[in-house]
């Protein structure tokens, strides 16, 4: 094995983490590689240690979705290929899709996800309806387009605690967001009090080591409380599709040395690297709608449910599940 490889992984265990330059060496090798393969098998050592081998699932709601106006190329509601009409999720049928999700105590987080163009009182409405029905230890997330001050303020005060924003590969490339506003966002939520969630996506097969981790280290200094990464996935009609994708393997070794880079970080989630789309002993399920799916109702189509997350658990070696409402289940 490479004997740099060898010094770097033994760095990680020793002091948390590593620096920027072992973050994209242990990216560089091959995913067939022995090299991959040791940073994986090291990933997860540590976070069996860390973890417990107990894992936790979230779970993302589409409630409104439409033509969006960022227009990014990977995405089904990009405004060039989406044709349909908005869609705006009236409170008491997400009061019905939250019962369904948490009555079992399988599911810790609903995240209500929106494109980045819509009306703001909508998403407000959505939320004072959500915290209304959510059980005890349930938390309530946002994943929706750029926030100003008082729009953060008034989210977490109808009872938002966290949100997943990022500053994304290609943005103002492969979209017409500004990177600026991204951060201002970042920054908004913040000071809001809502814990932010950030990721490293949406990787793709042309996205090197050197530009992974330069937005993972830029996320690490923007005050996000986790980081995951994802790859971007081929989107029929998208303009992007044609594009080659990055595969499972592959994505475990990004992952993988995210957290070797990390996981000794004070305060926040295992390390730096975790929370949601993260993996590892994080999964988060998609409902009724998902940029990454062309069907109307995203459990009937990519069929990321619950139980898809629970399967997606132990394939990662997880034993059991955390209960919203405390104790543990086998997996």
């Amino acid at each position: 094995m490479d004997a740099g490889l060898e010094d770097t992984l033994r760095g990680c265990a020793e002091d948390g983490g590593c620096d920027r330059d072992g973050c994209v060496l242990m990216m560089s090798f091959p995913e067939d590689s022995p090299e991959a393969s040791a940073v994986i098998s090291e990933a997860f050592r540590i976070i069996a240690s860390r973890t417990s081998g107990v894992g936790r699932i979230g779970a993302q709601i589409g409630v409104i979705i439409g033509p969006c106006y960022a227009d990014c190329g990977f995405c089904s509601f990009a405004s060039s290929v989406y044709s349909e009409e908005e869609y705006v999720m009236r409170p008491g049928d997400l009061a019905g899709y939250i019962s369904r999700l948490t009555s079992a105590g399988e599911v810790s987080d609903i995240s209500l996800m929106t494109v980045h163009n819509y009306e703001f009182d909508d998403l407000v409405t959505l939320a004072e309806a959500a915290s209304e029905v959510l059980p005890d230890g349930v938390g309530l997330a946002v994943n929706t387009g750029d926030l100003s001050a008082s729009e953060a303020r008034e989210l977490r005060s109808a009872g938002v605690r966290s949100a997943y924003h990022a500053l994304r590969l290609g943005e103002s490339i492969d979209n017409l967001l500004e990177p600026l506003g991204r951060y201002e966002t970042i920054r908004n939520l913040r000071d809001a009090g809502i814990r932010v969630y950030m990721g490293v996506e949406p990787i793709g097969a042309e996205h090197s080591p050197d530009e992974i981790a330069d937005l993972f280290y830029k996320a690490m200094g923007s005050g996000a409380y986790a980081c995951s990464a994802s790859a971007r996935e081929s989107v029929p009609g998208t303009r992007m599709a044609h594009l080659p994708c990055i595969s499972r393997r592959r994505l475990l070794q990004i992952r993988s040395a995210l957290v070797l880079s990390s996981w000794g970080r004070e305060g926040s989630e295992l390390g730096f690297y975790g929370g949601y789309y993260g993996g590892f002993d994080r999964v988060m399920a998609e409902y009724l709608a998902s940029p990454k799916d062309v069907n109307d109702i995203t459990e009937k189509g990519l069929g990321r449910t619950v139980d898809w997350a629970k399967d997606e658990l132990r394939r990662n070696g997880f034993k059991s599940l955390a209960l919203s409402f405390g104790g543990l289940v086998p997996l």
